[in-house]
């Protein structure tokens, strides 16, 4: 592909590659048995089977930002961490975790990781103290950037870490789920459906359902919540061993407005803490009157453009394509590069249901940037509140969004009557976030944090709050980059608004 090669030559590829990793939660179903550069044989799935979690920095021997966060004492905040880790932790420490140092790319020579006459002679083996090897597996990983740093937990989760410090990697392989108790049913991520067309929707619900017990797991009973109320029940029988998964199809249940629906385990359990997953259903954005499109560019913009068609498949708003670049024969870079194009669009006064189609005119969708959203695609606003996110990095030439628009024609939508004021900041920010706003009268007030796949990855209750001015804080450190959705609901409303992590 040419644009992948061309940004690695320019830019080391890390510093504007940005396209679909395998997603944080996804399971390692393949081992990774391995030598490494002094012929030791390594076998991944039995360091997981003894309880430790595997630390992999996939790196290329060429990229700088891999060899400042390799090596200690280049600049880099962190470099070194990985080091430290592996001392502290690894086999000669309290030998409770494994690192790895895995020269990815397939058109390196093993010859180059140490240095010499290499590419910028940069010796990534001497005063390493983590096995390293030369091994051609970023596949497993749908790897598209270096360096690509991932734990691989017990349970055969992968998650990516980014260039963090040694003690914060450290607290992370701690989050990982192991086996523990004898019957220990875990549920690990929701597979079904979780979008409402406008008018409503019967939707599919599934869940991954892993054997986290000691013993052979062959039945459980599942639950569907929703404001505390069941709503379905589906009793699962089979056979799993330690570690083994199955997708369980829980049946349908019909949803006609946004919902935090609750999946539980609800038979017998040793283990509590992996037994439940929320998910946020999206119904259609009312999209009534005035509504904002925020265009998250990335490295190549004059690609990108993008439509809002109604029902009978006829454009109602439309944008793009953006300014082309001189960074490359291909128009990339320039103003419009990385950034956020905003239009504002005036919705028809008709009762009518929405589609968001994004558009890449080169083929390989908004793949290929580094946006400070944490993300390339589409956000679409009305009032203020974030009614519609679609990611456009995984298509190809074209992109009909899930998520619906609707409008009501004359009828408008209230906005939330408990709070006033609002104001959030920094944002985009670095995982601290202040929510300032005053209360117009007492109220009960919960918050629920989104990712933009509807999961909710926070839940906090605020309690009763009294009337007047009051600012709580949102710690998000623990969590990845990218785009998340704030909801506070006080009262019977709610109101939402977005979030931008760019660590």
């Amino acid at each position: 592909m040419k644009k992948p090669l061309l940004i690695a030559l320019m830019f080391s590829l890390s510093s504007v590659l940005s396209t679909a990793q395998i997603a944080d939660g996804s399971l390692l179903t393949q081992n990774i048995i391995f030598t490494d550069l002094n012929g030791n044989q390594h076998d991944v799935f039995a360091l997981l089977d003894e309880g430790k979690t595997v630390v992999m920095d996939l790196f290329a021997e060429w990229c700088a930002p891999c060899w400042n966060y390799h090596n200690t004492g280049t600049g880099h905040p962190n470099g070194g961490a990985l080091k430290t880790l592996y001392n502290l932790y690894g086999p000669d420490g309290t030998d409770e975790l494994m690192v790895f140092g895995i020269e990815s790319d397939p058109s390196t020579p093993e010859a180059l990781m140490y240095g010499g006459a290499g590419t910028n002679g940069w010796d990534w083996v001497t005063g390493t103290p983590y096995p390293m090897a030369n091994v051609n597996i970023g596949n497993i990983f749908s790897q598209g950037y270096y360096p690509y740093i991932v734990r691989i937990c017990p349970n055969r989760q992968i998650f990516e870490l980014g260039q963090e410090s040694a003690q914060t990697v450290y607290e992370l392989t701690n989050e990982c789920l192991s086996a523990q108790g004898e019957v220990n049913p875990a549920l690990l991520n929701y597979t079904g459906q979780s979008f409402v067309g406008c008018e409503g929707a019967d939707l599919n619900l599934s869940v991954q359902l892993q054997n986290l017990g000691n013993s052979t797991l062959t039945s459980t009973t599942l639950e569907v919540l929703v404001d505390n109320e069941s709503l379905l029940t589906y009793e699962w029988s089979g056979s799993l061993e330690i570690y083994q998964v199955a997708n369980v199809n829980l049946g349908s249940l019909f949803f006609e407005t946004s919902e935090t629906m609750t999946i539980q385990i609800a038979s017998q359990d040793d283990f509590q803490d992996d037994s439940t997953l929320e998910q946020l259903v999206i119904a259609a954005g009312q999209a009534d009157g005035e509504i904002e499109v925020h265009v998250y560019t990335d490295f190549y913009p004059s690609e990108t453009s993008w439509q809002i068609r109604n029902s009978s498949n006829q454009i109602v708003a439309s944008g793009g394509p953006y300014q082309a670049g001189t960074a490359d024969q291909w128009g990339g870079g320039g103003p419009d590069a990385n950034t956020t194009k905003i239009h504002v669009v005036e919705m028809p006064n008709v009762e009518a249901c929405y589609n968001i189609r994004i558009l890449d005119s080169y083929g390989d969708g908004m793949s290929l940037g580094n946006n400070p959203m944490g993300f390339s695609g589409i956000e679409v606003f009305r009032m203020g509140e974030s009614i519609a996110v679609v990611n456009g990095e995984t298509f190809t030439t074209t992109l009909n969004a899930t998520q619906r628009l609707k409008t009501a024609g004359s009828v408008s939508v209230q906005d939330n009557a408990f709070i006033s004021g609002l104001s959030v900041f920094p944002n985009p920010s670095n995982g601290i976030v202040n929510v300032e706003f005053s209360m117009l009268n007492s109220q009960n007030t919960q918050i629920h944090v989104y990712d933009i796949t509807g999961k909710v990855i926070l839940s906090e209750g605020w309690g009763m709050m009294a009337e007047g001015y009051t600012l709580k804080q949102l710690d998000l450190n623990s969590f990845q980059k990218g785009l998340y959705i704030v909801n506070i609901t006080t009262g019977d409303t709610s109101t939402a608004f977005r979030v931008a992590l760019v660590k």
